[in-house]
């Protein structure tokens, strides 16, 4: 099978220490979007023309984060510090592949104002309390935002996390998607099944298990 070409794309999780715990915005896109319409996501979209041109594929990126996070939460985060976490690839069975660069950076002192169009609605969220509610039907999301809110239940403040993000090797999730007699299961490169699809093989495991009644991050 011929991979469709990737589509550059960003998106970033804007933290903020609130109440003595860490928190991270989420914006829930509009239901009658085709695609992930009504999902919990964070600011992002494609890179455009506009973002950075000349620049790396990294660099572009982010200003597409920065712009995106501008108009659609009303949050100026240009000149910030952003940390990037991960970088995303879809499965080659996908007809549009975005290549998504995840970045984390600090809230600025401003209010949120989502635009109504594509964003219908907003939350400061504990990653720990939000994944607890995951799966449920008012709570769409999709694997890339899970992990990434899992891996912020490591924090309990902002400081922390963009100190150990700085400092951490790039993620970068080669996906494949396949199913099990109890569910999904979304495999990365490195599991013992992302090849064969064999979930008892021995070896590393690096998945997520979408069962009907939890979901399970599984990283060796």
């Amino acid at each position: 099978m011929t991979a469709s070409p990737l589509i550059p794309a960003a998106t970033v999780m804007v933290l903020r220490d609130y109440n003595g715990r860490l928190e991270v915005l989420m914006l829930r896109r509009n239901r009658q979007l085709k695609s992930f319409g009504g999902a919990w996501v964070f600011p992002g979209g494609r890179v455009d023309e506009v973002d950075a041109p000349g620049e790396g594929e990294v660099e572009r990126a982010r200003a597409a984060a920065i712009r995106e996070t501008l108009e659609e939460t009303g949050l100026d985060i240009e000149g910030a510090d952003m940390a990037v976490l991960s970088c995303w690839i879809p499965p080659v069975q996908e007809k549009r592949r975005f290549s998504t660069w995840f970045f984390i950076v600090r809230a600025p002192d401003m209010l949120v104002q989502i635009d109504q169009g594509e964003i219908h609605d907003y939350r400061w969220v504990c990653p720990k309390e939000f994944l607890e509610s995951v799966p449920s039907p008012d709570i769409m999301i999709v694997p890339p935002t899970y992990v990434s809110l899992t891996t912020l239940t490591q924090f309990s403040n902002v400081d922390s996390v963009i100190s150990y993000i700085h400092g951490a090797k790039t993620d970068i999730f080669e996906t494949r998607f396949a199913k099990d007699d109890q569910g999904f299961v979304t495999l990365w490169k490195a599991d013992a099944a992302y090849e064969n699809l064999d979930f008892e093989a021995e070896g590393p495991r690096h998945r997520l298990l979408c069962r009907p009644d939890k979901w399970e991050y599984q990283r060796d």
